[in-house]
């Protein structure tokens, strides 16, 4: 399973994308091989989630929005209305309608797209802009695209009203943030079943399990295997429903606006002002650690309080054993730890079931941390660092079992989205989303990027070539925005990616586009946990601890 043969090239990627790039035009989209996109094919009512950075601050300021619009799917472009909620550093509005006055939207070829969403919020009304890239006409990437602040995310068609019967099932959570009072890391993975009446750990049935980790003052604290109880209740229409979680946490209980895809995954957003958490929740089929080959990418704030994203391939038995893991690194726009040719870390490891759905993972060798907590669902293992003390992290991620003949494939049009910390400009964020057509070793499209916080987003040309590996993997390199990139097929439509770029840090998802008004598309599209970008503390700007992972 070693990364190595295609590590070679993303340096000579990169100035050959480079050169592609001169004297290009810009704005042309070009339809996919599959076929183009209209504002036809963005049809419904769709529920997204947006977790970024806020103005006036930088990176440091949290920010996300998390709802529902109805688009018409008509050439008009018309949203019909929806209800968002939104939080950042100061607490959370919930509820609150999107006008069909002055909202709009407009989908190119290329399948990108921009939705403009008239909403009314305490200190009167505000146009928040959005950015997407469709892979089919049910499933998206999108970022926050009006300079007053940015953020990445999902975008999903509801197929049908999610009812509050239809939720009885398992469900496995993932959710980061900060807390309000220093805005320092807080992240929290758990799981819980819910009955018919939406309850979860009462009336006789069985309560869940939560793991939180806090990072204060570059110090992990975790709260490891916490009862969970409380509730998860459906909204009516495009309104959200309310889920209280409840664990001897020192935040309890934590209260969530709830909007819902469908009844397989739930989109969360904290709206009690205790902290500030934000994520997904997804149906369990099956509480057994999956075995074969999982591609995973993992981010979170280094033991220095850094920017650090991981991303590789490993083995597992599906009963206890992890076994020829290679991961690449980026650790504060170290990547691979200045090895040339680039080469990735090998590790191993061990797990066992504790119960819940819950797994307690070790790992020797892997650079993002020992100790993490693994939750199976159906979009895959979510994962989280539990370490403790002044020499841990708190990574999270996702790891998604790999099917025979994954691959970046040529010949094809691609989604894309990326989040991350840009070091160039003193730590802020950067959000990009991106349309491309593959050629044998090519790529070209179109990228549009929020470098917050430049207050001026923009669209060019992108240019790049790709150098894939003989198991899913790869390495690519462009023209513009994200320089450089180690990615990870789980599929024919799934690749998973870390940056590769000493500049910046983050991680990122590609989807192949099908056929935009495909029925089965919408019945495929892979739910994938929000990407989040590694956020931190204030008191992270100033530090210069860099942390060199050990082989």
């Amino acid at each position: 399973m070693s990364l190595r043969n295609r590590l070679f090239l993303p340096i000579i990627g990169f100035a050959l994308a480079a050169l592609a790039g001169c004297g290009s035009n810009t704005n042309n989209p070009v339809a996919p091989p599959s076929g183009g996109f209209s504002n036809t094919n963005f049809n419904g009512t769709y529920t997204f989630s947006v977790f970024g950075s806020d103005m006036p601050s930088t990176s440091l300021s949290p920010f996300a929005i998390v709802g529902t619009l109805t688009a018409c799917g008509c050439s008009a472009g018309t949203i019909a209305g929806g209800t968002v909620s939104l939080a950042n550093s100061t607490g959370t509005t919930s509820s609150v309608p999107v006008s069909g006055s002055g909202s709009g939207y407009s989908v190119t070829t290329d399948g990108r797209g921009k939705a403009t969403l008239s909403i009314a919020t305490n200190s009167g009304t505000v146009l928040v802009l959005l950015d997407f890239v469709l892979t089919s006409s049910s499933h998206g990437w999108i970022i926050r695209f009006d300079g007053n602040g940015t953020g990445s995310g999902s975008i999903d068609l509801q197929p049908t009203a999610v009812t509050q019967s239809s939720l009885t099932n398992s469900y496995a959570v993932s959710l980061s943030g900060t807390d309000l009072s220093n805005l320092d890391p807080l992240a929290m993975n758990g799981s819980f079943t819910l009955d018919a009446s939406g309850n979860i750990g009462t009336s006789g049935n069985t309560a869940g399990v939560a793991d939180f980790n806090h990072f204060v003052n570059s110090t992990g604290a975790p709260q490891a295997g916490l009862a969970l109880s409380g509730s998860v209740h459906v909204g009516a229409g495009t309104a959200p429903g309310i889920a209280s979680l409840a664990t001897s946490f020192s935040v309890n209980p934590l209260t969530f606006d709830v909007y819902a895809v469908d009844s397989t995954h739930l989109k969360l957003i904290e709206n009690d002002g205790q902290a500030f958490l934000v994520g997904d929740a997804f149906a369990v089929s099956s509480t057994t650690m999956p075995s074969g080959s999982l591609v995973f990418t993992m981010a979170g704030p280094d033991p220095g309080n850094l920017p650090f994203s991981a991303g590789g391939i490993v083995t597992s038995d599906g009963t206890s054993t992890l076994t020829s893991g290679a991961e690449d690194v980026n650790d504060n726009g170290v990547v691979d730890n200045n090895t040339s040719p680039s080469a990735p870390y090998s590790f191993t490891g061990t797990f066992t079931a504790s119960g819940n759905g819950r797994y307690l993972v070790t790992l020797t060798g892997f650079a993002g941390g020992t100790n993490f907590v693994a939750y199976p669902s159906d979009s895959g293992v979510l994962l989280l660092e539990m370490d403790s003390g002044l020499n841990s992290g708190i990574t999270s991620g996702t790891a998604i079992v790999q099917t025979s003949g994954a691959a970046l494939a040529a010949s094809q049009g691609y989604g894309m989205n990326f989040t991350g910390t840009d070091l160039s400009s003193g730590g802020s964020e950067v959000d990009e989303i991106a349309q491309f057509n593959t050629t044998s070793t090519g790529m070209t499209g179109l990228l549009d990027e929020n470098d917050f916080p430049v207050t001026s987003p923009g669209t060019s040309n992108l240019k790049g070539t790709y150098s894939p590996g003989s198991n899913g993997t790869g390495a690519a390199g462009f023209n513009t925005g994200l320089a450089g990139m180690f990615y990870y097929a789980a599929d024919s439509s799934t690749i998973l990616f870390i940056s590769a770029d000493s500049g910046e840090v983050g991680v990122g998802d590609m989807g192949n586009q099908t056929a935009p008004a495909s029925a089965q598309a919408q019945v495929t599209a892979r739910h994938l946990a929000m990407i989040r970008p590694a956020l931190r503390s204030q008191a992270a700007v100033r530090r210069q601890i860099r942390f060199t992972p050990s082989k």
